[in-house]
């Protein structure tokens, strides 16, 4: 108990202290605002409890308790922490037999907990026909608490669901076994164990490791297994095949250094392996192997070989169009980035390898592999990207195995780990030496003036937002808050009520040149969202707050440190503190036409309430399915998934008689419910009749997955009687 009162005083003190705001790499993927954020030290007010199992802590003394931990360090002693479900990551699995979700005081998005990776309850793996948690259930964890860079939850495989609605099974904190002896010195003769690894590891800093080394353990768990579309599988391992002190070997290739096929042995928890390959601790926080760069080097005692070539080989190149990336630089590059868009168009140079999707006339583009040599070894992922000169494929020669190319365009790591090019930002520039009109189009580069000194009276324009971000150290954050003004170009992650940010890119004329990354930036007045108009293309805004030079590559606001000054709808009508989504519509006669392609949405951009011209509202909704209905550019048609649904409000003094809804071409499958109304389906043309009332609800009743089970509305027609 000392303890404890000595560490909240240490919190106590850290109020007077300021923090710089961190990033937090897969799997910890955090909500951008809110009291658990990596930085934030000041104590919350509203704490309680003590943390016993008859006292526990609610979620906010839990936090604050957390926060006087320093960044790694765990709980001396077992806490109880008591909320509701605000959202679930991970649903309990009997695979894994976990299960990582939040809670809060209240059920809401404020200041939640983070149950990360609990066993079920008495202390035990979840077993089919355990109840599963919903959001909303009432639950009391048990577990070591920590501060993961700055994330205060419970710390992986020391903790359990001590209570769920009520129920309990008992279950007594026990601590995992204890880390196994560092052994191995990393040669096949004499491979590292996992904690030899771990440790080694923890001397490479934030750098790859500059040679093979080989591992040797227990699957403890499974995240991908092998696949014969990728070749590669994901999972951990650890020295007794159980979770805790785990090693993370990410996207290796199978025996031989070679990709999985058909008839190959798939693996198992409980497997014994070595694995070869390249290290690194991604981040500064997560040890794994690098992608592309290991390999399954025994199963169960078989081996293959392949231990003698380098899975990737050396980077080369500085990424311009006479000193093009080959695929391993270009991987280093995009990794650099992150999970943001390069601020650049980069050229790489390569063989093709494999094909995902060929070119063709339907989507215009092409997803393939591209390495050094046109083997599987040190693979780049080109996705989506344009053919010759930046068009559209309509006709010309299409891609085979060992081609040589070169792409041009803006590159990401995809959730972190993924590197890729960015979808419709890249292009074939060259194939077998063959440019479309002599060189291609290639796509532009800022060259905007810059403008304003980031003033409220003078603010900066997108392209001195960038010189001034830039100018700054890697990592490093602005002084003082800047304003910035510009259009919004597009919206990556819209405004809404569970995390009450947004992320988005602005320009000074809207479109993709010199546009600025402003990042998980709170709503107007500086709060988190709760209502209000919602980002739309074209939109003029004002930005307030710090900015950063992420990993010294990418300019951007700072997490939780940028909120929206004004904002100004494409349509006018000034600042927009409140409201409905502004929507449109024909009307004509007794219907009106909506065709959401018009409407100015954002790709990937969430759809809450659009109110139509006439005043009649749609209200798009999530349902029981964990993703709410969004538009995408692609199929340029809103997406509802399984159990999603709308409900349509006619205005004032109309009935509805019918809906008509037409669908983009891979939806036949989608199925539909309304209330009331009768549903109909004729090829993509979905209709809803007889509704005769002013308010319907039409639901997305498909219970499958996938492409097939989501209803895509390009266009509707709504019927108002007589």
């Amino acid at each position: 108990m000392k303890k404890i009162f000595s560490k909240l005083m240490l919190v106590a003190i850290a109020a007077l202290t300021f923090v710089a705001c961190e990033d937090v790499p897969e799997p910890y993927d955090i909500p951008g605002t809110g009291e658990n954020i990596p930085g934030t030290s000041t104590v919350i007010d509203g704490g309680t409890g003590t943390g016993t199992v008859s006292d526990p802590f609610n979620a906010i003394a839990a936090i604050n308790y957390g926060k006087s931990l320093t960044s790694g360090e765990e709980s001396d002693k077992y806490y109880y922490v008591k909320g509701k479900v605000v959202s679930i990551k991970e649903e309990f699995t009997s695979q894994y037999g976990n299960g990582t979700f939040y809670i809060s005081e209240d059920g809401t998005a404020k200041n939640q907990f983070y149950a990360y990776r609990v066993l079920y309850l008495g202390n035990n793996k979840y077993a089919e026909g355990d109840e599963q948690i919903k959001v909303g259930d009432e639950v009391v964890v048990c577990g070591i608490i920590t501060n993961y860079n700055g994330t205060i939850e419970t710390a992986q495989s020391k903790g359990f669901l001590y209570s769920l609605n009520g129920e309990n099974r008992g279950g007594e904190p026990k601590d995992p076994t204890p880390a196994a002896e560092p052994t191995g010195t990393g040669t096949k003769d004499d491979p590292y164990n996992v904690s030899g690894v771990l440790n080694y590891i923890k001397t490479l800093g934030t750098q790859e490791s500059p040679n093979q080394v080989y591992v040797k353990g227990k699957i403890s768990q499974i995240k991908e297994e092998f696949t014969t579309q990728y070749g590669n599988g994901t999972f951990y391992i650890s020295d007794d095949g159980e979770a805790g002190n785990e090693f993370y070997a990410f996207r290796i290739y199978y025996l031989g250094n070679k990709k999985f096929a058909n008839g190959d042995e798939q693996i198992k928890v409980g497997d014994e392996v070595i694995i070869c390959g390249n290290v690194v601790n991604f981040k500064g926080n997560t040890p794994e192997t690098v992608q592309n760069k290991a390999f399954l080097y025994s199963l169960n005692g078989k081996t293959a070989g392949g231990d003698d070539t380098p899975p990737a080989g050396e980077a080369k190149g500085s990424g311009t169009l006479e000193d093009p990336f080959n695929p391993v630089a270009a991987i280093a590059y995009a990794q650099s980035v992150g999970d943001n868009e390069s601020p650049k168009d980069i050229y790489i140079k390569g063989k093709v390898s494999s094909i995902k999707e060929q070119y063709g006339t339907q989507y215009g583009n092409g997803t393939f592999y591209i390495s050094e040599d046109g083997t599987a070894s040190g693979e780049f992922y080109v996705f989506r990207a344009l053919y010759l000169g930046n068009q559209k494929y309509t006709s010309g020669d299409l891609l085979k195995e060992k081609d040589e190319v070169i792409i041009c365009g803006r590159v990401t790591c995809f959730k972190g780990n993924t590197p890729e090019t960015v979808q419709g930002k890249a292009f074939l520039y060259s194939l077998n030496g063959k440019t479309e009109g002599g060189g291609g189009t290639t796509p532009e580069q800022p060259t905007g003036e810059a403008k304003g000194d980031g003033t409220e009276a003078n603010p900066f324009n997108s392209v001195a937002a960038n010189a001034f971000a830039s100018a700054l150290a890697s990592g490093a954050e602005s002084d003082r808050d800047i304003y910035i003004a510009g259009k919004v170009v597009s919206v990556k992650e819209q405004y809404g009520t569970q995390y009450g940010n947004a992320t988005f890119y602005i320009s000074d004329d809207g479109t993709a040149t010199d546009q600025f990354y402003v990042f998980r930036a709170l709503y107007l007045g500086n709060v988190k969202y709760t209502s209000g108009d919602l980002l739309q293309k074209g939109d003029d805004v004002v930005i307030c707050g710090r900015v950063t030079n992420y990993m010294g590559n990418t300019p951007e606001t700072v997490q939780g440190k940028a909120w929206l000054v004004s904002l100004k709808s494409n349509g006018g009508g000034g600042d927009t503190p409140g409201g409905d989504t502004p929507g449109g519509g024909e009307v004509s006669g007794n219907t009106i036409t909506i065709d959401f392609t018009t409407m100015g949405l954002g790709n990937a951009q969430e759809i809450g309430t659009l109110t139509l011209t006439d005043g009649t509202k749609l209200a798009f909704n999530a349902g029981s399915n964990r993703n709410a209905p969004k538009y995408y550019d692609s199929g340029s048609a809103i997406r509802m998934y399984p159990n999603n649904f709308f409900t349509a409000t006619a205005t004032a003094g109309k009935t509805i008689t019918a809906i008509t809804m037409t669908c983009s071409a891979n939806n036949a499958e989608g199925q539909v419910s309304a209330s009331p109304g009768s549903v109909a389906v004729d090829g993509m043309t979905v209709t809803v009749n007889a509704v005769n009332a002013a308010t319907t609800t039409v639901t997305n009743t498909h219970t499958g997955t996938g492409a097939a089970s989501q209803l895509r509305i390009s266009q509707m027609v709504i019927t108002y009687a007589e």
